[in-house]
């Protein structure tokens, strides 16, 4: 599927300006290696994959056939940051009915298929049958893509003004400096093989973990990043995963167990779990995160997207800040890293932080 509908991106930008190929293919590139970067790239843990991002810089060039790769590039953050979510992405009009030869299947309607209406932002495929490509999409996942396109526009308005260089865009992230509390899963294997069956079945079920975070009645919201920071210990092997945490201003208490039962109760219940595949969890102060999550900042250098950077481009008007009606949460911090796990323990109880319990998470082991 990935392949025709990449096939179908080419064969549309082709007729009539064969260069827009190439613009597409460069803009299309930095694009990539930007959500890299940034933690947003990653279909499995419900960001956008390489699919996702092509249509979406498809969509740009479409529109903009004579453009200039670094124009399109500016074009891509100033349309996506103002993007009106869950309106759909579309390439081409709507196609109900099968090419000949073709047996009738269902195409993704948010007026007839009420599970379709439910998806938050919604990029659909061009070719038929006319699909989501991005339904793995959560709250979490999609604030942080909103939020990065509008530091990404803010930039490249700068960049086209003269005030900063288009490197910027590419030399790493403030993730793990915007937040106050990190929530790190680790990952862990006593040997290759074991580790990589143990990854997958964690990894394909982050998601679940991710969306019982982000909890408005309890008052917490998740940020999560999409990169596993892998690294080979004498003990075995080990990758971590982080999310932010953030606290609305109401919560006086928060319990984080109930948030990660139901991701527990799966990879715990998992028949091809042997003794040496193990999971563990820690509330982490910014202060305290591990020196690995800043190492490499800078994105490697790439000619073509040096080419990218250096074409002039024309400036267009800043957009608007976006106004979060819920933007009623703010950053607490825990005193050092605690594993969720043991007895029963409470974060910092002063005016500016809720009281948290970290009950015990019991972990199911092979006998």
């Amino acid at each position: 599927a990935r392949v025709l509908v990449a096939q179908f991106l080419l064969d549309m930008l082709d007729h009539g300006n064969p260069t827009q190929v190439d613009n597409f293919r460069l803009t299309l590139r930095a694009v990539k290696e930007w959500a890299r970067v940034h933690g947003l790239y990653s279909n499995v843990l419900g960001f956008l994959g390489g699919v996702n991002w092509a249509i979406l810089v498809c969509w740009v060039c479409k529109r903009n056939p004579n453009a200039q790769a670094s124009t399109l590039l500016e074009l891509f953050f100033n349309t996506f940051a103002n993007w009106e979510w869950p309106g759909p992405v579309r390439l081409s009009s709507k196609q109900q009915s099968p090419p000949k030869g073709v047996k009738p299947l269902p195409t993704w309607d948010p007026k007839e298929n009420y599970r379709d209406s439910t998806h938050l932002m919604p990029i659909i495929t061009p070719c038929y049958p006319s699909m989501n490509s991005s339904y793995n999409v959560g709250e979490p996942q999609l604030r942080r893509l909103r939020d990065e396109f509008f530091r990404a526009s803010n930039l490249s308005n700068d960049i086209v003004s003269g005030k900063r260089e288009w490197g910027v865009l590419f030399e790493g992230n403030d993730f793990f400096k915007l937040h106050a509390n990190y929530l790190q899963v680790n990952i862990i294997g006593k040997n290759e093989d074991e580790f990589r069956s143990w990854f997958g079945l964690c990894e394909s079920r982050m998601r679940v973990l991710i969306a019982g975070l982000e909890s408005p009645v309890v008052g917490v919201r998740a940020y999560p990043f999409a990169k596993f920071f892998h690294r080979k210990l004498p003990s075995g092997h080990v990758s971590s995963f982080f999310i932010a945490l953030r606290f609305a201003h109401s919560a006086k208490r928060v319990d984080l167990e109930p948030l990660v039962a139901d991701f527990l109760r799966i990879i715990n219940d998992w028949e091809g779990r042997t003794l040496g595949m193990d999971l563990t969890m820690y509330l982490v102060l910014k202060k305290n995160l591990p020196s690995f999550v800043f190492a490499n900042k800078k994105a490697k250098d790439n000619s073509d997207m040096t080419n990218v950077l250096e074409t002039p481009l024309k400036a267009n008007q800043q957009p608007d800040a976006r106004n979060d009606k819920n933007a009623t949460e703010r950053q607490t911090a825990t005193e050092t890293p605690r594993p969720l796990s043991g007895q029963k323990n409470r974060l910092d109880e002063s005016e500016t932080s809720p009281s948290t319990t970290l009950s015990p998470l019991k972990r199911t082991r092979i006998s």
